[in-house]
């Protein structure tokens, strides 16, 4: 809902706040109807009503490109459908805000971890996702197992939705948030005193390296590497699935293997991005109707080649 009732900073400020402020509560009133429903009935309900309107947003078009790129072999009529279900999930999740305590309550958790370090929490770990079905699951399935973690987040752009929404994530998943930007140093410091951190690494990083993801390159955080390298930490990827209405899984793998002892710095980086990005496409291409996916992922020039912009 960030700028659908506002514009940018040159907006006449009380304008900009008045629209603002407007949104914030026009998704009060929505998590409020959707908590006079079941779980069930308000995931479902979330995800008719963005399955109908988000193919209509100028967004619809960075969602199609990336179905592109993640399908290749679909044709439009596919991925114009696979499209529909992705914008049908992101209104299943905003839907289910009000009920995050039931999903956590009946999650399954499916641990196919079974590294006695990561069982007995004898170290702190690097969590990564990618953005599919209900991505605060993550984050439960994590402190389900014991884990007391950080979770890196972009902040929204509307101060009044930031507040309302890390307000209840606070007080639900009862995890610590460090901001995206200048993140790495919150990380480090956070590893170092044994608490976790957890982040989503499929979206583009703007002037970052670039990575294979589903067979092309494509600009990707080295964050997770650099942070394996310097503390020991092992890299846990997770994945997140819906099965139906207001119910998912989060499953939570083994470790990225490490690269060998005598690697230097730099190609250890690259060997743990490479094998984090095949990890996170593998996901992604497992259910790409369930990935919130409406910002451009690969380089323009890129996409532009393939006919997609």
């Amino acid at each position: 809902m960030a700028r659908f009732l506002w514009k940018g900073e040159d907006q006449r400020p009380w304008l900009r706040k008045t629209g603002q402020a407007l949104e914030a509560g026009l998704l009060r009133a929505f998590w409020a109807a959707m908590g006079t429903f079941s779980a069930q009935r308000a995931s479902a309900l979330g995800r008719g009503l963005f399955s109908r309107l988000g193919p209509r947003t100028p967004k619809q078009r960075h969602v199609l490109a990336n179905l592109a790129m993640v399908c290749p072999e679909a044709d439009p009529s596919r991925r114009e459908e696979l499209a529909r279900r992705a914008w049908g999930n992101i209104g299943a999740v905003i839907a289910e805000f009000p009920h995050l305590p039931r999903l956590i309550e009946d999650l399954e958790i499916d641990c196919r971890n079974d590294d006695p370090d990561f069982l007995d929490r004898r170290r702190p770990c690097i969590f990564v996702a990618a953005h599919l079905g209900n991505l605060y699951m993550s984050a439960a399935a994590i402190r389900a197992r014991g884990y007391e973690v950080d979770l890196v987040y972009s902040p929204l752009a509307n101060p009044y939705l930031e507040r309302l929404v890390q307000d209840r994530l606070t007080r639900v998943l009862h995890t610590g948030f460090i901001t995206k930007q200048e993140a790495l140093r919150p990380m480090l410091k956070a590893l170092k005193r044994g608490r976790s951190v957890g982040l989503h690494v499929d979206v583009r990083v703007d002037g970052g390296e670039t990575f294979p993801l589903l067979g092309a390159p494509a600009t990707t955080t080295t964050a997770p590497a650099w942070l394996a390298l310097s503390t020991g930490s092992p890299i846990v990827p997770v994945r997140t699935e819906r099965l139906a209405d207001a119910r998912l899984r989060t499953t939570l793998f083994p470790p990225l293997i490490p690269p060998p002892r005598d690697c230097p710095r730099d190609a250890a980086v690259d060997f743990l991005t490479r094998q984090m990005n095949e990890v996170i496409g593998r996901f992604i291409r497992e259910h790409p109707d369930q990935w919130m996916c409406t910002k451009r992922r690969w380089p323009k020039p890129l996409m532009r080649s393939r006919g997609l912009y």
